[in-house]
């Protein structure tokens, strides 16, 4: 007689393939994280050596990427760049990432995750709590 599991597909995924269809779909919470993280290591590569030598995403909220500027006279010259950037930006994300562009010389003027929208919030919630004492203690 012959093994009973031969023949048969298994429907059982890795961890690695359910977290990336989990990053790659479109309306997971996690997709937007993940893009940000993706841009955010390659901005350089993303943007060019020559702008990315002179500013650094910093904040990215409902469809706005917050871009720090090193300085003023560098803020007026991307000013004109703005639509080209933000092309360039969504082509490496293969998608319409990034719906505007705010330029900033002070970085506190970017939202925080207390600004990020109540589903994220709820996602993330038990992630981004600290473990108290009495979490500990359930061992």
């Amino acid at each position: 007689m012959g093994d009973p599991k031969k023949g048969r597909k298994s429907h059982l995924m890795t961890s690695a393939d359910v977290l990336q269809s989990l990053l790659q779909n479109r309306k997971s919470p996690l997709t937007e994280q993940f893009i940000r993280w993706k841009v955010w290591n390659a901005w350089p590569e993303v943007v060019g050596e020559e702008i990315g030598k002179s500013t650094l995403p910093v904040g990215y909220l409902k469809g706005t990427l917050y871009i720090w500027v090193k300085s003023a006279p560098r803020m007026q010259e991307m000013l004109f760049m703005l639509e080209a950037l933000q092309g360039r930006i969504n082509q490496f994300c293969g998608s319409r990432w990034v719906k505007a562009i705010r330029l900033t010389l002070d970085r506190r003027t970017v939202p925080q995750l207390a600004d990020a929208s109540q589903e994220m919030r709820d996602f993330l919630g038990p992630l981004m709590k600290p473990p108290s004492e009495s979490d500990e203690n359930q061992d």
